[in-house]
């Protein structure tokens, strides 16, 4: 099993409903969201993630509005521990491709000898069709992988002024476009994220 979290970044500007979003360089609108690491809470895992997706350090949780508990398809799984993968089913073999890191989902084929055969691709979800971007093909040790996740939710405020947008520079060399963006509609999130909105129904955005 692996957790998750993610923040819904709320404030009231001249009494409209808003939320704080970041553009990927390739993978659309959505919310400050990650991976909860080993011997790591789900309440500093998203201090953590809000600071690594948005810059943002003087905020504080509000509350916890949700958890999802849910699996993958038998056609997915998650990486328990950030690696690189094997060329060949076993200890031996020579690793290949990029690091994936731990909360990365995969395609996972066929089981042999304690391995599982994986298949990652990555694309460019901000063109239409999506373009591949990269494709990694080989074996990752099946105790390294999870079909099960709980994904944690709280409602966050920002403590400090902020710019209505600004640019961040992530550990990957991607530049984060973030901004607050009016709730009234809802905003349109990349894939899943978008059903998570639903977390925030009934709730006020009063003194945030």
């Amino acid at each position: 099993m692996i957790e998750k979290v993610s923040a819904f970044i709320l404030r009231s500007r001249n009494n409209e409903p808003e939320i704080l979003i970041f553009e990927h360089p390739n993978a659309g609108l959505q919310i400050p969201s990650g991976t909860v690491e080993l011997n790591e809470s789900p309440e500093d895992a998203l201090y953590r993630e809000v600071f690594e997706e948005t810059g943002l350090k003087a905020i504080e949780i509000i509350e916890k509005v949700g958890e999802d508990h849910q699996f993958t398809s038998k056609e997915e799984a998650i990486l328990l521990q950030t690696m690189r993968c094997f060329g060949w089913p076993a200890q031996s073999a020579q690793r290949k491709g990029p690091l994936f890191t731990r909360g990365q989902q995969i395609q996972v084929f066929e089981r042999k000898v304690g391995f599982t055969h994986i298949n990652y691709l990555e694309y460019d979800l901000n063109k239409e069709p999506p373009e591949l971007i990269e494709k990694v093909d080989g074996w990752l040790p099946s105790e390294m992988l999870t079909q099960e996740i709980i994904r944690h939710f709280y409602i966050v405020r920002v403590t400090e002024n902020t710019e209505a947008s600004w640019s961040l520079l992530s550990d990957r060399g991607n530049t984060f476009h973030v901004r607050w963006e009016s709730f009234n509609p809802q905003p349109v999130l990349i894939g899943v994220q978008s059903g998570w909105l639903n977390h925030l129904q009934g709730v006020s955005f009063d003194g945030l």
